[in-house]
């Protein structure tokens, strides 16, 4: 995986992700570590919010959020902006719990970098960036940092219990793919 640094040799070891989640709060304002306690959390981590994958991700949210529902968990939305500073993004989904981690402290803590040239702008990602812009995704500004790869976890009782971490930045959530191997919510 070209650009991304690996942990205690490229550079510090990232935090647990649980006590980094104790320091974070949904946009409820409920901390990130309490309600994982209460019931899994689908979280998304996006890229910025000018990437036409994350326009595509919030212009389809419902298809994130339906099969995270359907497993029982809350979808939480993982943004790089102040907070409030997403909301002119949702259009309309602003009922979606969200963090925002200007810093990026949250997205190491759950092992997510920067992407190199291949990660961000390889023959795939150009492809489906080509696709998504034809189907009125588009482009937007830059806000947020554009090399910030993005990712998708199943969080529970202070642990991720299942992760997808792009490989590229044309990488969408499968949320019902997080689930597979789970058992069902009772």
């Amino acid at each position: 995986m070209g650009g991304m640094a690996i942990p205690g040799k490229d550079g510090p070891v990232p935090p647990e992700p649980g006590k980094v989640a104790a320091e974070f709060y949904l946009s409820s304002g409920e901390n990130l570590l309490e309600a994982s306690r209460k019931r899994i959390l689908a979280l998304v981590f996006l890229r910025h919010f000018g990437c036409t994958f994350t326009r595509q991700i919030l212009r389809h949210l419902e298809n994130v959020q339906e099969p995270a529902q359907a497993h029982g968990a809350e979808l939480v939305l993982v943004h790089m902006l102040k907070d409030g500073g997403e909301i002119r993004y949702l259009a309309g989904h602003d009922d979606v719990a969200r963090i925002a981690d200007p810093r990026c402290e949250l997205y190491r803590a759950f092992g997510l970098g920067r992407g190199g040239l291949m990660e961000l702008f390889g023959p795939r990602v150009w492809w489906l960036g080509a696709v998504s812009i034809f189907k009125g995704c588009g482009v937007g500004h830059l806000a947020g940092d554009g090399l910030q790869m993005p990712g998708a976890f199943l969080f529970q009782d202070g642990k991720i219990i299942a992760s997808q971490r792009a490989k590229s930045a044309s990488d969408l959530p499968d949320i019902p793919q997080l689930f597979e191997g789970l058992p069902e919510p009772s």
